[in-house]
């Protein structure tokens, strides 16, 4: 019987999560977890894996590479504490005896910070890829797509596509508070999630987290998509939520409601259209030639494409009522 291992990056931000990370896992029988975490920090995390007797690995840049040699199980996937394996997975691989798969994100997210531990969810397919791979084929470990150099079987997303990798995206507002709020340097949430986004350089309202954009266009995408039931069981530590927001400079709420308002502004941008378009591309892609699509690049460049789109047909309106105001005059 085959053994299967985690490599998963955390940083305090997702204490809150990450006990309902590790229950889930455990419960598909994942024998091993290899948490890589930044020098010195971190120290929620770390209690909540004494607990559960995990050895946490310390790297500079949380470089998952660092951990790479000390795997011994048969399997190993990279994701993130957001993110939860399908509970079909395993036999797959060892009924086929796979030596690599791709797996398409299946997306879901809110704003409410009750949606979590919610029973109804809404789900997007998307093919941002995971992978999971034959250690003794590993050549090197990735984020996404780990490289193998064995000769067995390298499955793409096509099979992949049957145990897509549940991607909770946004837990509610306080996962976005946690990440890009007051507590940004006690929980070290440094990642491309950080990296600015500036879509006219004579608005600051414009001017936001590339992380926002990613929320706001998964969110109008789940605006169509019909309620489902979560097959998993989320549960959202209260304790450790709380002894981070205890660390937030100011006030939470105010806090939060900025990030709500950031968030809304770009979903004004996107237009129905763009939505409606890409949901159906998307399916489209999926039942035909299924392969890797990066989900920020797709993200910011439709978004992009509406903000030039909505500029110029607000130049075009403010043409008609000038020369209107003109004919008047």
């Amino acid at each position: 019987m085959s053994s299967f291992a985690i490599v998963v990056r955390v940083f305090d931000g997702e204490a809150p999560y990450l006990k309902s990370f590790i229950d889930h896992h455990r419960r598909l029988g994942v024998d091993a977890f290899y948490p890589v975490i930044a020098p010195g920090a971190a120290p929620l995390c770390k209690e909540i894996f004494a607990k559960n007797e995990i050895q946490f690995h310390e790297s500079e840049g949380q470089r998952i590479s660092s951990v790479q040699d000390l795997i011994r199980e048969d399997y190993v996937a990279v994701i993130d504490a957001d993110e939860y394996l399908h509970p079909g997975l395993f036999r797959f691989l060892e009924e086929e005896n796979v030596e690599s798969l791709l797996m398409p994100w299946r997306l879901t997210a809110s704003m409410d910070d009750d949606f979590f531990e919610s029973a109804q969810k809404r789900f997007f397919v998307f093919p941002q890829v995971k992978s999971i791979v034959k250690t003794s084929a590993l050549k090197r470990l990735r984020l996404h797509a780990s490289i193998t150099q064995g000769s067995g079987r390298c499955l793409g997303v096509a099979q992949g596509k049957q145990f897509p990798v549940q991607h909770y995206y946004l837990r509610g507002l306080d996962d976005l508070l946690l990440k890009e709020g007051g507590v940004v340097k006690r929980t070290l949430a440094q990642s491309s999630g950080r990296k600015q986004v500036n879509l006219d350089a004579a608005a600051d309202s414009m001017d936001f987290p590339s992380r926002h954009a990613r929320v706001a266009f998964l969110l109008n995408v789940l605006r169509s998509m019909p309620d489902e039931l979560d097959p998993y069981q989320m549960s959202l530590d209260r304790s450790m939520l709380n002894r981070l927001r205890d660390d937030v400079g100011g006030d939470p709420e105010s806090a939060k409601q900025e990030l709500r308002n950031s968030v809304a502004r770009i979903q004004n941008v996107y237009r129905k259209r763009t939505i409606d378009r890409e949901i159906r591309d998307t399916e489209q892609l999926l039942a035909s030639d299924p392969h890797k699509v990066s989900y920020q690049k797709r993200v910011l460049k439709l978004l992009r494409r509406d903000f030039e789109a909505r500029q110029s047909w607000l130049g075009w309106f403010e043409q008609v009522r000038d020369f209107v105001l003109m004919q008047r005059d």
